[in-house]
């Protein structure tokens, strides 16, 4: 199967005459965000079939900005003892994110070579959609809240949206009409279920920001990569924000959003924003969205999670699996 089978020709329909203007109205936004991401969002929806993943592969599965740039660059680390970072750009040079690695990199990531073993992919694919029964996988959640700040900050500056779409469009765009996070919640329940799979490494991201170097240990174990005390020293090192923040051009994606830019029928970025930002990384940011956006985030998580799991909030889900890891 060809590796770009999985994304519909029409992935992103022709541009309008208003997509290169300084400023969109409030109708133009929604059109764009519309066009944007509606095909992408059900392109996630289809089995990732073109790609069958070796006995050692590692897949680094998340939510949309919950740690995916994070946890694939301390996986790199771990493969390369924490050597000082010699890439030039993340995506295609360490990895790929499988849904674009046809479209956008023309990568075929089973014949895809690597700086190092074991070989590392990333993907948003739901626990379903993602090859099992070989090679493993490393999920990671983030509050919701956080997450979709987050995401409003990374496309606003990264996938040429220049600040023409506002914040309470964005968000009310990814809660109701493509249900953002109430998508994510039920993918949570699924992954939640298979936590103690002996294939798959289930974190938190306020977990890895926590305790980064206990996470950061427990990869290295998980992938199979023995690290001393030392490796595990550098390793971290090389992997706080502060750190990747000073290399921060190894990972703005320039590759991807030239092309993305290009599909779009949109003029290329002056600057790119990047995965990393310096004002990125934080916990808590989910409080600057609209106050009823956060009422609407809480309302779901109580009839997704708490209906299914009984935890209130996932500060309780964190503690639980915290207690079932000190556990083993």
């Amino acid at each position: 199967m060809d590796v770009a089978e999985n994304v519909p020709a029409d992935v992103l329909p022709p541009a309008p005459e208003f997509v290169k203007a300084a400023t969109w109205t409030v109708e133009q936004q929604r059109q764009e965000l519309e066009r944007r991401w509606i095909p992408m969002r059900l392109a996630l929806k289809k089995p990732l079939g073109f790609f069958s993943p070796r006995p050692t592969d590692v897949v680094v599965a998340t939510v949309p900005k919950s740690g995916t740039t994070w946890v694939t660059h301390i996986c790199h680390q771990i493969r390369t003892k924490g050597a000082e970072p010699d890439f030039d750009n993340q995506m295609p040079d360490v990895t790929v994110l499988l849904e674009i690695s046809g479209l956008v990199f023309k990568i075929d990531p089973n014949k895809m070579v690597q700086p190092a073993e074991p070989r590392i992919y990333c993907t948003h694919h739901s626990y379903e959609t993602i090859p099992w029964g070989r090679g493993k996988l490393i999920y990671c959640f983030r509050d919701q809240k956080d997450a979709l700040y987050s995401s409003y900050a990374f496309h606003d500056s990264m996938i040429v949206l220049k600040g023409r779409v506002s914040l309470p469009v964005y968000v009310e765009f990814f809660t109701n009409a493509i249900h953002w996070t109430a998508d994510n919640l039920r993918n949570l329940l699924v992954w939640w279920e298979h936590r103690h799979d002996k294939d798959l490494l289930f974190l938190f991201y306020d977990d890895l920001k926590e305790d980064h170097t206990g996470c950061v240990r427990r990869i290295a174990k998980f992938i199979g990569v023995d690290c001393d005390e030392e490796t595990i020293a550098r390793v971290v090192h090389t992997t706080t924000h502060a750190e990747m923040v000073k290399h921060h051009s190894k990972f703005d994606n320039h590759n991807e959003i030239l092309e993305v830019a290009e599909m779009l029928g949109d003029d290329p970025p002056s600057e790119f924003g990047g995965r990393v930002r310096k004002d990125g990384g934080r916990s808590g940011d989910g409080q600057k969205l609209p106050i009823e956006v956060q009422q609407s985030i809480d309302r779901e998580w109580h009839d997704i999670i708490t209906a299914r799991l009984g935890f209130r909030d996932l500060k309780e889900m964190r503690a639980t699996w915290k207690k079932e890891m000190d556990a083993f």
